[in-house]
């Protein structure tokens, strides 16, 4: 697919069935992810532009939680605004 509008549609529409869960003790991550260092002040990666980070994919130390779901919606907000600035040329 050559149009990224279509490929989106494609993506998002999707099915996909569950066959299992795994226990929580194994199905939540609280560590681990991008390493601050390599990101810019965007949340984007300084050696792949126009690839973006947050939530958790960010290395942070988090529990599961109210916490972790405002960490998230703040870095998510922090990397749209670098996808922003990314897209103006800034």
């Amino acid at each position: 697919m050559a149009d990224p509008a279509q490929l989106a549609s494609a993506i998002k529409a999707l099915p996909i069935t569950v066959s299992a869960t795994r226990p929580i003790d194994e199905a939540i991550s609280t560590a681990g992810g991008v390493l601050f260092e390599v990101l810019n002040q965007g949340l984007m990666l300084e050696q792949l532009p126009g690839v973006f980070c947050a939530g958790e994919m960010l290395d942070w130390e988090a529990p599961t939680g109210g916490y972790l779901l405002q960490a998230c919606f703040a870095s998510g907000r922090r990397a749209g605004q670098g996808v922003l600035g990314f897209l103006q040329g800034k």
